[in-house]
């Protein structure tokens, strides 16, 4: 007696299928450990890359010493050991506001789940968007707190924190002016000693600076609780 197979034809799960599986497969713990799963793994690797990138501007700075000792060259290494100093302060102690996270468009009824599930309405099913956006310090972005600096009062912290780029940028641009000034080749300002390493210190710093930003993750904390209200 020949024996038969059953088969089951194969098919894509439809996109329905995954928000439901998602929204019915997690619950309210499962939300949470996620969440503080997320927050933790980006704190850690922010601070990783920090602290890795330090080396560029305290690198330089060390290599600067040795040029003290010459009264020709003793000026232009002060000027320059300060300002990659003030990058690597900047970097370390004045990391910018988290991004918040926007949530748009989301629709969480049962009504429009049960849509959903019955192949109803294909064309009015919303989908779920999320929009990192920068904020700048408001009433409405959350606290952000700074590590302390030791040995420095809350006063000159405050200085620091409001001055210490546009004085770094000063540097800067006089260090370069000043390579240009003695007319050398562009292979001798960017060695140690030359003017332009300050400024494109600066520049990497300042743009790390905007990349290591930490995610604020309290909108979707919000929308879980809303979600759970309702």
């Amino acid at each position: 007696m020949a024996a038969t197979r059953l088969r089951r034809t194969f098919h894509y799960p439809a996109d329905s299928e995954d928000e439901d599986a998602v929204e019915e497969g997690m619950d309210e713990q499962d939300q949470a450990t996620l969440l503080s799963t997320l927050s933790t793994q980006d704190t850690s690797s922010t601070r990783l890359y920090t602290q890795l990138l330090l080396a560029l501007p305290l690198i330089p700075a060390l290599l600067y010493l040795p040029r003290l000792s010459s009264l020709s060259t003793c000026t232009s290494s002060i000027l320059s050991i300060i300002s990659l100093l003030a990058s690597a302060y900047t970097l370390y102690y004045l990391p910018l506001p988290p991004v918040r996270i926007r949530v748009t468009n989301v629709s969480s009824s049962s009504s429009d789940g049960k849509e959903r599930r019955e192949g109803k309405g294909k064309s009015t099913s919303k989908r779920r968007s999320m929009a990192r956006t920068a904020t700048g310090f408001s009433s409405a972005a959350p606290r952000h707190e700074t590590p302390p600096v030791p040995y420095i009062s809350d006063e000159t912290t405050a200085l620091l924190r409001t001055y210490i780029v546009p004085f770094n940028a000063t540097l800067c641009v006089a260090s370069a002016l000043h390579e240009l000034w003695q007319a050398r080749d562009w292979s001798q300002g960017v060695m140690i000693g030359g003017g332009y390493i300050p400024g494109f210190v600066m520049g990497v710093v300042m743009w790390a600076r905007r990349e290591l930003r930490v995610v604020d993750l309290g909108e979707l904390e919000r929308l879980r609780y809303r979600s759970k209200g309702t």
